[in-house]
């Protein structure tokens, strides 16, 4: 019982009950101690930034962290090199507000470097650690990774985190990569996942009822660095309301993997991309299938619940469909 109360006299911040900003306390206690514990209840901030090697956690859902809704951009907090976030729920809005009908510039968890210099070997934080969060009503993302650059070092592990109502539920720029999630849902989204980067992996995660599940996007070749990662054991499910894309693939020249997944509910589209390989898919009803230029796209192993709705294939003669059957035992290809 000393030990407890030692622990939360030390690190635990409780909340005041109000909008008060409480940036600057939470600041000054992770540099003084190293870590801060938010207790139940709600606290407004401005945007915190995590010093190096800290840890700021919560009691789970009962510690709500509110970016300021007065400010037209932000991040409620911006993560260091080496830290910890965990156990917390973090929003845009004291009350519900409409989903996004565009990307914006409010941003839940934020982790920024600077990739675009051309110092780019040492341009972003070094690897950190998110989990236990929810991230909600945020225009931007709910978690959004910026320019951290191209090496392992430089890489966000996230956890059993829930991101809901925000204009990409996970954002991450075209000088992002090596990130790892794991156990992530990210749902009620305008775009459930935006993966611009490279090297990026999500594994057992949900892309569901967003208006667009999965985008990759290097239609302007604006990243040289682009897709090569994967997506084993996700679900891209009745995203834009049974109509909308459940991955969209544009201009991605290095390849990506999509194995063991479930797609019940959307479209998937593939424009000039190379290597895109979908493999172990269970697929639903109503499903579009758009893929044009590029190079080899391929469908290996797959059951449809019945064959696509539509199925294009244009100035592309390196679409393959393999060992791809509906549940009848019907062929499925071109």
């Amino acid at each position: 019982m000393e030990n407890m109360e030692f622990f939360a006299s030390r690190y635990l911040l409780e909340s005041t009950g109000d909008h008060t900003d409480r940036t600057a306390e939470i600041e000054e206690m992770l540099r003084t101690h190293g870590a801060c514990v938010l207790g139940a209840g709600e606290f407004t901030v401005s945007g915190v930034k995590m010093p190096d090697h800290t840890t700021l956690m919560g009691l789970g859902t009962a510690t709500r962290l509110y970016l300021d809704p007065a400010l037209e951009e932000g991040f409620a907090v911006q993560i260091g090199s080496f830290c910890t976030v965990k156990d917390m729920a973090l929003y845009g809005a004291y009350e519900d507000i409409p989903t996004p009908t565009a990307v914006g510039s409010r941003h839940g968890l934020y982790f920024m470097g600077t990739a675009t210099t051309k110092n780019w070997k040492n341009s972003g934080p070094r690897n950190s650690i998110v989990s236990g969060c929810l991230a909600r009503y945020f225009s931007g993302g709910g978690l959004t990774c910026v320019d951290t650059g191209y090496l392992i070092y430089t890489s966000l592990t996230v956890t059993n985190c829930h991101m809901l109502n925000c204009g990409a539920g996970i954002n991450i720029s075209h000088f992002s990569e090596y990130h790892e999630f794991t156990n992530v849902l990210s749902d009620n989204n305008l775009y459930g996942c935006i993966n611009n980067g490279g090297n990026n992996v999500f594994t057992n995660c949900g892309f569901n009822d967003n208006e667009t599940g999965f985008l990759m996007d290097n239609s302007e070749n604006q990243s040289p660095n682009n897709s090569h990662g994967s997506a084993v054991g996700c679900t891209f499910n009745h995203n834009g309301n049974n109509e909308g894309i459940a991955i969209q693939v544009l201009g991605c020249q290095h390849g990506y993997v999509f194995t063991g997944c479930q797609l019940f509910f959307g479209k998937i589209v593939v424009e000039n991309s190379v290597g895109i390989l979908f493999n172990s898919f269970n697929v639903g009803r109503n499903l579009d299938v758009s893929i044009t230029g590029g190079k080899l796209t391929m469908f290996t192993d797959c059951v449809f619940h019945s064959a696509p709705a539509s199925l294009r294939v244009e100035d592309n003669a390196l679409v393959k469909f393999i060992n791809c059957y509906t549940r009848d035992g019907e062929c499925v290809g071109v």
